[in-house]
């Protein structure tokens, strides 16, 4: 009967140890790949946790910033404001 996936992968796990005994440099390299590839796991899902919350936080001072630009031009005069500002972008 053949080994299962689990038996595989043990034997292959010891016979890397084993043969890191001889070279203890590279097994110290290959210790510090697998934490440095964990911290830029870790790192990259922070600071996109991070980005989010700053869009957030610009995506609501966005809508208070238009809510209170909103108040300074009466609704009734806001054609005539609209359309003074084309003529002015225009020349």
């Amino acid at each position: 009967m053949s080994p299962g996936p689990a038996e595989e992968v043990g034997k292959v796990a010891s016979t890397f140890i084993s043969s890191m005994k001889d070279s203890p440099a590279v097994l110290a390299f290959s210790v510090f790949n697998i934490v440095f590839l964990v911290f830029v796991w870790w790192s990259t899902g922070e600071e996109r946790d991070w980005r989010e919350h700053v869009v957030n936080m610009m995506v609501e001072q966005q809508g208070k910033s238009a809510t209170l630009l909103s108040a300074c031009v009466p609704l009734k005069d806001l054609p005539e404001f609209v359309k003074r500002l084309r003529s002015d972008d225009g020349g």
